[in-house]
């Protein structure tokens, strides 16, 4: 079974976490997405379907282990 994380969680020390998810994002994406993640709220999921699409955002929140 795969370890989850709380999305408040996911930047504290795990930054690499981030990073491998986001591998194929643009460097101003990836600061975005770290930014979301550092403020999450109900509202953030939907940032990160309009800021990468509603698949990739998905992926990434599947890979960072978040939904």
């Amino acid at each position: 079974m795969g370890v989850v994380f709380k999305p408040e969680d996911v930047l504290k020390g795990r930054k690499h976490m981030l990073e491998k998810a986001a591998r194929d994002l643009a460097p101003g994406q990836v600061e975005r997405v770290e930014e979301i993640l550092r403020r999450w709220d109900e509202k953030s999921e939907l940032e990160l379907v309009k800021l990468l699409g509603e698949e990739r955002a998905k992926r990434l929140l599947a890979d960072l282990g978040i939904v």
